[in-house]
């Protein structure tokens, strides 16, 4: 699957703070894009986006929206951490970490 683009958002949290990041693959160093790649061939994209994770949010919970967009298709999932599958853990912390260190970056370019 050639994966273009990843959006990533994480909302809610104990202090409201969204964390967000437009992810292109062509823009990350080749060990992070291998890694983000060897993530995703991890997870089962077609299966899980078929399954629907929204449930009301337990108090404090982030929530996740996570969009994959690969050639002709668009791969979405979204829900809060205790709904969503243990097995986009790792992919979750890659995600979150990538979107920190664009932030820093936007800062630091400002």
């Amino acid at each position: 699957m050639k994966i273009e683009k990843i959006k990533f958002e994480r909302s809610g949290g104990f202090a409201g703070i969204r964390l967000a990041a437009e992810i292109e693959l062509d823009d990350l160093p080749e060990d992070q894009r291998a890694r983000l790649l060897e993530l995703l061939d991890d997870v089962d994209l077609d299966n899980l986006a078929e399954k629907r994770f929204h449930s009301r949010p337990l108090p404090d919970e982030f929530t996740y929206t996570i969009t994959v967009i690969a050639k002709g298709k668009e791969y979405h999932l979204a829900g809060g951490e205790s709904t969503l599958p243990a097995s986009l853990q790792p992919l979750i912390e890659f995600l979150e970490s990538t979107a920190k260190r664009q932030m820093r970056n936007k800062r630091h370019d400002d």
